[in-house]
């Protein structure tokens, strides 16, 4: 007797060939219940909607991803030579995904191409996206910026660490598409560190000292020069300039 988990991914493969073949707006409940050989009722015991099927539990969730990301922050991992660790950690976060879906490469290509191809699916994974970067920010944000916020024009952490998150996760959807739609033949975790691989993030620097130096000392003069004439005020030197990187 199959178990619920195995009835469960077994209805899913079925649904998700039929949504990879017809399109995810053109195969109801009834389509798959049948294909499946179980009543409508049935479906319904192990999915709540279609999009259930697509998603699932398969996508992790926006704590799952942080502190994936926080292992490898704390653990000093991610193998690349760009010398940011804030990246390289961001790379080692999502190839530890992709390590996953290469695991159950079958399912995440068919969802992936599902995905892509259904508006409201897509949207459905975009709000996904923004939970994961509201998660991260504040961890990426202390790293790029240890001194805290920036003075007067300086730049925003948050406004870095939300393009930085914004940014790898653009690396990884442009893997997972290309690895999806079989135009690359390599693991998608390779895949994702080559994509990772074209993108250099500048390693932050901390901030130096934005008071002005001590006034410059008067040049030396003789006593008839300080008799005859009041000295000039001496000229402040100018503050060093701010890093703008």
């Amino acid at each position: 007797m199959k178990t619920r988990r195995a009835v469960t991914e077994a209805l899913a493969d079925t649904a998700l060939e039929l949504f990879d073949s017809s399109g995810f707006g053109q195969v109801t409940v009834a389509d798959i219940a049948t294909a499946a050989g179980i009543s409508q009722r049935s479906f319904f015991r192990y999915f709540s909607s279609k999009e259930d099927v697509v998603f699932g539990d398969r996508i992790p969730t926006a704590e799952e991803v942080r502190s994936e990301l926080l292992r490898h922050l704390e653990g000093g991992e991610g193998g690349s030579s760009d010398g940011s660790p804030v990246w390289d950690a961001l790379r080692a976060t999502f190839r530890a995904a992709a390590d996953q879906m290469d695991a159950d490469r079958g399912r995440w290509k068919r969802a992936t191409r599902v995905i892509c191809r259904t508006p409201g699916l897509r949207a459905s994974y975009l709000e996904k996206h923004l939970a994961w970067v509201g998660a991260l920010t504040p961890e990426v944000s202390r790293r790029i910026a240890p001194d805290g916020p920036a003075g007067p024009g300086g730049t925003d952490p948050e406004l870095k660490a939300q393009t930085v998150i914004h940014t790898a996760l653009s690396c990884f959807d442009v893997a997972v598409m290309r690895w999806a739609d079989g135009g690359a033949d390599q693991p998608l975790a390779a895949l994702v560190d080559e994509v990772f691989g074209f993108v250099r993030i500048p390693t932050p620097e901390r901030r130096t000292s934005s008071r002005p130096a001590p006034p410059a000392l008067s040049p030396r003069r003789t006593p008839t020069a300080r008799m005859s004439s009041a000295p000039s005020p001496a000229t402040p030197a100018r503050p060093c300039p701010r890093d703008r990187r």
